[in-house]
């Protein structure tokens, strides 16, 4: 059975990326463009794992990560932003997100972190680019 996700993006070409590059792993149960309707499929969905986007509008990720752990939600979070500030890396690690994917390394890294994220394990993109 595959992990349900939840993916959250402002951006509608991020959107579909970040949906088609996880579809052939994971059963992708619900999308969303802010922070408020990402909570709300959260909270009705109960996916696995939530793959939510740093900077969205009403609630960005990380406080949506915080609005879940208050409502004891227990799907897994993976924040997904193009920010690689150690502050907002570890501003989310204490909000209670489990991985942090760079979306320059969206493809290389995202489905990975998912997969560490539904098994309670953690995960960061390397902030150092990777050389072709």
């Amino acid at each position: 059975m595959k992990m349900r996700i939840v993916v959250a993006d402002d951006n509608e070409r991020m959107l579909a990326a970040l949906v088609s590059a996880l579809s052939l792993d994971f059963d992708v149960v619900g999308t969303a463009a802010d922070g408020c309707s990402a909570l709300e499929q959260v909270e009705t969905l109960r996916p696995t794992v939530a793959v939510l986007d740093l900077n969205m509008p009403g609630l960005n990720g990380i406080e949506v990560t915080r609005a879940m752990v208050r409502k004891r939600i227990t799907s897994s979070v993976v924040i997904c932003s193009v920010e690689s500030d150690l502050e907002l890396i570890e501003a989310a690690q204490i909000a209670g997100a489990l991985g942090y994917v760079l979306k320059p390394q969206v493809h290389s890294d995202l489905v990975n972190a998912v997969k560490l994220a539904g098994c309670g394990e953690r995960f960061v993109s390397s902030l150092v680019p990777i050389e072709a």
